[in-house]
């Protein structure tokens, strides 16, 4: 696995052995960054970070913060040095890791950098679950209301609640092997 362009693009990056942790597609990856386009000075948060190549890649395309929230600590561990591997290509990120489950994460960021984008694949049977508790959460509200929140489904049949009110599905779309849910705060 590598990143796939900016400044560190080429730069492979270490993914944990673990089963539970499952990449996003590298095609899918390609597909959606190049999407958003410029990411310069904006902030990007990868919940479920899994390998972090979520984050990394948005590092890699100038953002200027990212946030990487992870339950394991050794993944973690493995995702730190990975950002220490793309700054010395030059990337000048600000990274924020934070280690713990999705529901409990909002209330540790309330005082942190909103985001302008929020990235999560979390493990699939927990898919539906996760985004109805935190999209429900007034905590999350409060820090992530004003971003853009790009979900990974599960597969072509999953079917997901839509999400809580204030939480407006802006469209379902599918890049490279992938389908994601596009998620913006109508406040």
């Amino acid at each position: 696995m590598e990143i796939v362009a900016g400044k560190a693009k080429g730069i492979s990056l270490r993914s944990p052995e673990s089963n539970d942790v499952r990449p996003t597609a590298v095609r899918a990856r390609r597909a959606l960054f190049d999407s958003l386009g410029d990411l310069s000075g904006l902030v990007f948060a990868d919940l479920c970070a899994g390998s972090g190549a979520m984050g990394l890649e948005a590092a890699s395309r100038g953002a200027a913060k990212v946030y990487f929230i992870e339950k394991n600590a050794s993944v973690l561990r493995l995702i730190r040095q990975n950002c220490t591997r793309i700054q010395r290509a030059g990337v000048e990120t600000e990274f924020e890791f934070i280690q713990c489950e999705i529901p409990s994460f909002p209330a540790r960021l309330l005082h942190g950098d909103l985001p302008d984008i929020i990235f999560a694949d979390p493990p699939y049977d927990l898919s539906t679950k996760l985004l109805k508790s935190i999209t429900g959460n007034p905590v999350f509200l409060d820090w992530a209301g004003k971003c853009t929140l790009y979900w990974e489904l599960p597969d072509a049949g999953a079917q997901l609640e839509p999400p809580c009110d204030p939480w407006k599905i802006v469209q379902i779309r599918t890049l490279g092997p992938a389908r994601f849910l596009i998620l913006k705060c109508n406040l």
